[in-house]
């Protein structure tokens, strides 16, 4: 586990790795697409500045999505074009959790331009023999930032087989943010192992082990907001056990929560309440415009984007 000086985290002006099928076609649920910032919820410098009261209630749009940021030599396609179609697209979203942002250059193009005041890039390798770190980024104008711990998860499977999980260097992020008066959410970022062989399935379980221990111990008894590419789907049964995991830690799954009409998804958001803090999902969507100029997705996964109401208790 590693814990994140704030001054690292801070809007930083930057100069074939478990990769799933992608799903179904967009889709929307609930409110319409969310493409404003937050309301009630207040950027690094807070409410202090103005005298007023901290706001006891607010919304905020936050969207989840694998950019597919490999080498062009792995994707097969000009990688830095479909970057600097993304990057404009998710300055729209207050929260954003990037998965397989990888390449050190693709990750500048998705950021460099980006209005957030939080990002951190967990680009750290578990030893020197992996190719790339976590790919893992979160980006917010949500509260304040309070701290960020990054771990590496402890198993993988598959170097040049299997999805190649182990040239990676999976884990997860937790980003914690202050929305007012102390009330703290913990945001959690990740990317499960990939694969469907018997390995992978249980090097997936560890990695669950992994996140529910973090969720009762760093996390414990406070507000989460989940989110990341899960490769956990509903309709595969040893996937159903492990998300079964996770309801039982008392996460709610945002899809099913607002009755969305496709909710076999592997990126997905989960919330708990605290008693501090009550999350909502007002809107749930399969984001229509993460698509070029002739209607092929910018990855090859779906961006999946949720409104969440909070109010202070």
């Amino acid at each position: 586990m590693r814990r994140v000086p704030l001054h690292l985290m801070l809007t930083v002006p930057l100069g074939l790795i478990g990769c799933s099928s992608p799903d179904s076609p967009a889709e929307a649920t609930g409110s319409p697409t969310p493409s404003t910032g937050a309301t009630g919820a207040t950027g690094a410098t807070g409410t202090l500045d103005t005298g007023t009261p901290p706001p006891t209630e607010g919304s905020f749009t936050a969207l989840t999505y694998n950019v597919h940021g490999l080498p062009d030599a792995l994707t097969g396609d000009d990688g830095n074009a479909r970057m600097n179609a993304i990057a404009p697209l998710i300055e729209g979203f207050d929260i954003v959790g990037l998965q397989e942002t990888f390449d050190p250059d693709k990750h500048e193009l998705l950021t460099a331009a980006s209005t957030h005041e939080v990002h951190t890039w967990f680009d750290d390798k578990v030893e020197d023999g992996r190719a790339y770190g976590s790919g893992l980024a979160v980006l917010s104008r949500v509260g304040t930032l309070v701290e960020v711990f990054e771990e590496h998860y402890e198993q993988c499977h598959g170097v040049l087989d299997s999805s190649s999980d182990c040239l990676a260097s999976k884990g997860f992020q937790v980003v914690r943010l202050d929305l007012g008066g102390g009330v703290e959410l913990d945001v959690y970022n990740t990317h499960h192992e990939a694969g469907g062989e018997k390995e992978d399935e249980a090097v997936r379980a560890t990695q669950v082990d992994q996140v529910i221990a973090s969720m009762d111990g760093r996390s414990a008894g406070r507000a989460i907001l989940f989110m990341g590419d899960t490769n956990l789907r509903p309709s595969d049964a040893p996937d159903a056990e492990q998300l079964a995991r996770y309801a039982a830690a008392g996460l709610r799954d945002a899809c099913v929560e607002v009755g969305c009409a496709e909710a076999d998804h592997i990126d997905r958001f989960l919330l708990r309440d605290s008693d501090a803090l009550q999350l909502t999902v007002e809107g749930w969507a399969n984001e229509p415009a993460f698509y070029d100029g002739e209607g092929v997705p910018l990855s090859d996964h779906p961006a999946i984007s949720a409104v969440v109401g909070w109010a202070l208790r």
